[in-house]
């Protein structure tokens, strides 16, 4: 019986079911679960996935890698593969590089400098006789953006304007004290 004991203590933890965590391996592109996927865990292959694209990976280890073929490999670290999903993605949607070159090289300044400036609260521009602009007097947006600027520059300048609120005055009491002493030379004796 003293013999028994440790061989059916080895048998029960035989049995036991290993912790293990399943992920699921799906296509980046269509989001459809990949079969065959070829996992390796530490740089040891573990196996594949089912025709549901799950896998199931051992708890500890420091990465693992996904590969199929025509589909770009992953590497992942432990923590990245713990969110249950990992998506490969075709490498045929896959560029290594984009090199781009420029045939006109554009002054950004000197364009915006020649860009009229229309603020939205302007009149419209004046027509030629005879001329009518229907777009306009039909644009709701543009009346809405219309309106939301003149509320939006009033309640600047209620904001801008002095009132009696004590902690905008000592705030800009202590601002012009900053900008005195700023101003004021150092005196050196």
């Amino acid at each position: 019986m003293k013999e028994r004991l440790p061989l059916m203590l080895l048998a029960a933890t035989a049995l036991l079911p290993v912790r293990a965590q399943q992920v699921l391996v799906c296509d980046g592109a269509t989001r459809f679960p990949l079969r065959d996927v070829q996992t390796f865990i530490d740089n040891r292959l573990i196996g594949k996935t089912t025709y549901q694209g799950l896998i199931a990976i051992p708890d500890s280890f420091s990465t693992a890698t996904f590969q199929r073929k025509g589909f770009l490999s992953e590497k992942l670290t432990r923590e990245e593969v713990l969110r249950d999903t990992v998506f490969l993605y075709p490498a045929e949607h896959y560029l290594d590089e984009v090199i781009v070159y420029g045939r006109h090289i554009i002054n950004g300044k000197k364009t915006l400098e020649k860009m009229p400036k229309r603020d939205i609260l302007e009149e419209q521009p004046p027509h030629s006789m005879g001329e009518f602009d229907l777009g306009i007097l039909l644009d709701k947006r543009f009346r809405r953006d219309k309106e939301h600027v003149e509320k939006l520059r009033e309640i600047f300048r209620k904001m801008d304007g002095d009132d009696d609120d004590p902690i905008m005055k000592a705030y800009r009491e202590s601002q012009k004290d900053t900008i005195n002493t700023r101003k004021k030379p150092v005196e050196t004796q």
